[in-house]
């Protein structure tokens, strides 16, 4: 009984680390968004979220919010423009990271929100891209678990690491969106 425990142990000891290591050293940020579109509040709930969801669901490493700004100011990076691949570069040196989620709004037809996240990578170059409508500020915490999944499959994808069927059965649960509040 006793060897049967000990031939066991590290199969299971292997299969817990393997599950709960997070490879993936990431931030966020809206730099790149049009500060002028109206949506700031809409934006930095969006962007808590989505971090929370990443970090708390997803298991990916995420950096604070903080240190992301205070490394953008630093660096003299002007919000509202699209970043140069050196820019990139240089910022993700900067937070020692693998990958930048780049999140961008703007408000389309009959008032919707579209979400964009562009995953880039610390050389600059685009890896991925997810997206989503939000119907108002309530469908906040919907979207937001969906495109951290999303992008956390990129995120893993990109780094080479392949998911457990317990993460990937966990992706493809749909959040039901929530649309009690709108933006008018």
């Amino acid at each position: 009984m006793k060897y049967k425990f000990f031939a066991v142990l590290p199969l299971f000891l292997a299969a817990a680390a393997a599950y709960a290591q997070k490879p993936v050293l990431a931030a966020v940020t809206d730099i790149e968004d049009d500060p002028s579109n109206g949506l700031e509040m809409c934006r930095s709930l969006f962007n808590e979220y989505y971090l929370s969801e990443l970090t708390t669901h997803t298991k990916v490493n995420m950096l604070d919010t903080a240190t992301t700004q205070k490394a953008t100011a630093k660096l003299q990076l002007k919000r509202g423009a699209d970043l140069a691949p050196d820019e990139v570069k240089r910022l993700c040196k900067e937070l020692g990271i693998d990958a930048l989620c780049l999140v961008k709004m703007s408000r389309k037809e009959k008032n919707t929100i579209t979400t964009t996240i562009e995953i880039v990578s610390r050389e600059g170059k685009p890896v991925g891209t997810v997206s989503a409508k939000m119907e108002g500020v309530g469908d906040t915490d919907a979207v937001s678990s969906k495109l951290a999944a999303e992008s956390a499959k990129i995120l893993r994808k990109y780094k080479g690491i392949e998911e457990s069927a317990g993460q990937l059965d966990s992706f493809r649960l749909e959040p039901l969106p929530n649309t009690v509040t709108e933006i008018k």
